[in-house]
């Protein structure tokens, strides 16, 4: 079922055009009599300008969905656009640059190279791209700074509180200005004052005019912060809402 509201103020130019577009998309894993089809049929939308949370009981198929929307898996059948690149007709090479240089994942685990500093870390993308590592260490640390971390820049990982950590995967995820960020679970190993705090940040960082933001959640202290909320149940969308705020009445 699809529940259409009224979008939130000023999103109405926003959903004019979605920039994130997936239409019948299907994936299975396995092979022979243990093929299982884990997405069916899907049809979803993510619109610059939001943060849109994707919802639903685990196994529900939503990370599975998220990485193929930023290219990690290949969609068996259907067409996926991101920022008018058709990623499902990427291959090899011309997936991992476009991979690279327009999206930023943030990991539920963080993901953080104890080896590295809190600096180092966040620089990684965009060392990745062959940016002299002096200057992205310094638009590192320029970004960390503007997430409440300037006392933090040369500790590492292991000397960080889990919000602190959270901020520099923030700050990784954004430092090479991706347009699609992508978030699987960021709250959940975070209690409820830093997922706050996170969420927070991540709304005031990521959500622009130019950029799209989808996270995949389970934590409902967190729907607040949604401009859109699309829910999945067994690998298919169940419904969208356009005014989160009105969820309680669906």
């Amino acid at each position: 079922m699809t529940v259409a509201m009224n979008a939130p103020a000023g999103a109405a130019i926003s959903l004019v055009s979605p920039a994130i577009s997936c239409r019948g998309v299907v994936k299975s894993f396995g092979s022979g009599d243990v093929l299982i089809r884990v997405i069916h049929d899907v049809d979803l939308n993510v619109f610059a300008g939001q943060m849109t949370l994707l919802i639903g009981p685990s196994g529900c198929g939503k990370t599975t969905m998220i990485s193929m929307i930023a290219g990690i898996l290949t969609a068996d059948q259907g067409e996926i656009d991101v920022f008018g690149t058709v990623v499902t007709k990427l291959k090899g090479d011309r997936l991992v640059k476009f991979r690279r240089e327009n999206i930023g994942f943030i990991f539920q685990q963080f993901n953080l190279l104890p080896a590295l500093t809190a600096t180092e870390n966040a620089a990684i993308p965009l060392i990745v791209q062959g940016v002299n590592e002096s200057r992205a260490n310094s638009k590192a640390r320029d970004l960390l700074a503007r997430l409440g971390l300037e006392k933090h820049l040369a500790k590492y990982p292991t000397q960080l509180s889990g919000g602190q950590q959270q901020r520099v995967a923030i700050a990784r995820a954004l430092v090479h200005e991706p347009r699609f960020i992508v978030c699987d679970e960021p709250t959940a190993s975070l209690d409820a004052a830093s997922g706050r705090a996170a969420m927070d940040l991540l709304k005031a960082a990521a959500v622009k005019p130019d950029r799209a933001v989808i996270v995949v959640t389970h934590d409902h202290r967190v729907f607040s912060f949604a401009d859109r909320i699309i829910s999945m149940s067994d690998g298919r969308v169940e419904r969208t809402i356009d005014d989160p705020s009105q969820m309680d009445a669906n």
